[in-house]
């Protein structure tokens, strides 16, 4: 009878946290691009912070202490940046982004590598 009980509170947990989903709508042009993402502070889940700039420039805090700068351009229905990490080139990375409301989701490598949420402030 534990189990059993046991059994449908973790059910009824797991099925309440997958109805709780984000509704994403992919970001599909530049327009669109700069008025969702360019000039804000998006912050990731360890709590560093990247901006967008207007002139193609990217600022970043980051909690590592570890300096970065890039650039970046709109590309097809990909945003693409070329950055560098305590002096290490990154290379260019063309992402796929989304946004729902104040959040942001990014993902690396056209939308097939790895992903990362943000959330958007003026």
């Amino acid at each position: 009878m534990k189990h059993t009980i046991l059994f449908l509170a973790v059910a009824g947990t797991l099925a309440i946290a997958g109805t709780a989903h984000a509704d994403y709508k992919r970001i599909k042009t530049a327009k669109q691009f700069n008025s969702d993402i360019v000039g804000k502070k998006l912050t990731d889940e360890q709590g560093n912070v990247f901006i967008a700039n207007a002139d193609g420039t990217i600022s970043a805090k980051l909690k590592s202490g570890k300096k970065f700068s890039g650039t970046w351009v709109w590309n097809k229905k990909f945003w693409c940046r070329n950055g560098v990490l305590d002096g290490k080139a990154l290379g260019t990375d063309c992402q796929l982004w989304e946004i729902d409301g104040a959040t942001a989701r990014m993902t690396r490598e056209k939308g097939k590598g790895e992903t990362t949420i943000y959330s958007i402030n003026n």
